[in-house]
């Protein structure tokens, strides 16, 4: 029996367990799959915005002596037609409020904007009489908060170009008035301009507005969520059964078959480098298998395969480190128990694996630089995030080291007792 043989048989007795399968592929991929659909049931249909419908109704009109060119209703309509948001919103313009909420009772619309007369002149003029109307269909909920805030992010800008305008008007004993003509038109087109940049030129813009769209290139919010959560799970998952296959040892000492199989021709050297092997294909086999289905599944964008791979090695290592590391101290089955459920839940917590979409105070960030979990988790961030290659040889050094380390002094302790 050589070594490879040894590490199969204890590969396929672990798969062969339904507590073990359970544990390490359908446990996480359980609470992944709750995450799932607590969130709509799928990252990409969940982290796009939905299709807004929205009517408007511009009525605004500016004086002779108005500072502005165009009224300012005329910006206000131009965001919701410019084509860059035609991918989320539909807009369609309407002859007067009657019209629009007729729109409305038929669902043509959910949204409608109403823009009186002479609102630009009231605005500015700090008359709160005539104001925008925004009324939609009661059963939405995301289309009116996003029209609002398109809205009031003109408005908003508005306000403070009116200011600037009152400060230059109450100025002018000290301005050319040919000058305050001149400045008037250029903050006319100034502002025009802005609030077309404010949400459809993002790299001439101080404040970004983003829709995400099939097109977009940009991994969701949703998401990103989803993945880092997945990731924690199973690198949680990965330590367990790190640990879980290395009692494998324990469960044969105490059933009397490894004291068989020391006295047959093979060093006992060998038959523990088989056991811990299969620690090691147990882990790999396991963080295959979740990788894959959960992007299947789930959805879930590991990233390219080269940093995939790399810290899918890195956590095998680490994980099948500690677990080798951990039960070599352990002497029974009955006290794996609480290391299994106590110790390697707390490292868990230390290592942020549960935080891992929160941001965290600094002093829990260092902490977790003090745990294997923390080292591949801080990886799978990296790569989920689409770092390149160079980024993670440095984790992934420590999670190398880290995991060699505690090996070795496992390997050591389990050569004592049975070498």
């Amino acid at each position: 029996m050589t070594i490879l043989d040894i590490a199969l048989k204890d590969l396929l007795r672990s798969f062969r367990s339904a507590f073990a399968v359970g544990m390490m592929i359908i446990a996480p991929l359980f609470l992944v799959g709750l995450i799932y659909l607590s969130i709509g049931g799928g990252a990409d249909s969940a982290s796009s915005l939905p299709g807004i419908n929205v009517g408007v109704v511009n009525a605004d009109t500016i004086s002779a002596n108005s500072p502005l060119e165009h009224p300012l209703g005329d910006n206000i309509r131009s965001i919701f037609f410019d084509e860059s948001v035609a991918s989320w919103i539909t807009a369609n313009d309407y002859a007067d409020e009657t019209s629009a909420r007729a729109a409305l009772d038929t669902q043509e619309i959910g949204v409608a904007v109403i823009i009186p007369s002479a609102f630009s002149d009231s605005f500015f003029a700090g008359d709160d009489a005539v104001q925008i109307l925004i009324i939609s269909d009661p059963t939405l909920t995301f289309a009116p908060q996003i029209t609002e805030n398109m809205v009031r992010a003109v408005l908003d800008g508005a306000a403070g170009g009116g200011i600037a305008i009152q400060a230059l008007i109450e100025r002018q004993d000290v301005v050319d008035p040919a000058q305050l003509s001149f400045a008037l038109e250029t903050y006319s087109a100034w502002f025009i301009n802005f609030q077309r940049d404010l949400f459809h030129n993002p790299a001439e813009a101080a404040l970004v507005m983003v829709a995400p769209s099939a097109d977009n290139e940009t991994e969701a919010p949703l998401q990103k969520m989803l993945g880092l959560m997945t990731a924690g799970q199973m690198v949680f998952f990965a330590f367990f059964t790190g640990a879980y296959s290395m009692m494998s040892i324990l469960r044969e000492n105490e059933e009397g078959t490894l004291a068989r199989m020391f006295t047959m021709p093979i060093q006992r050297t060998s038959i523990l480098a088989g056991k811990f092997l299969a620690v090691f294909l147990s882990v790999l086999v396991q963080g295959i298998v979740l990788v894959v289905a959960s992007h299947y599944a789930f959805g879930v964008n590991w990233g390219a395969p080269l940093p995939v791979l790399l810290a899918l090695l890195g956590q095998v290592i680490a994980a099948t480190g500690l677990g080798i590391f951990l039960i070599s101290f352990v002497k029974t089955t009955q006290q794996a128990g609480p290391v299994l459920g106590g110790g390697l839940t707390a490292l868990g917590m230390l290592g942020g694996l549960f935080t891992a979409n929160i941001a965290m105070p600094e002093a829990f960030t260092m902490m977790a630089n003090f745990t294997p979990q923390g080292w591949v988790i801080k990886t799978w961030k990296l790569v989920l995030a689409g770092q390149p290659l160079a980024e993670l040889w440095y984790p992934f050094a420590v999670m190398l080291l880290v995991g060699v380390l505690m090996f070795a002094f496992g390997a050591r302790n389990f050569g004592k007792r049975f070498v």
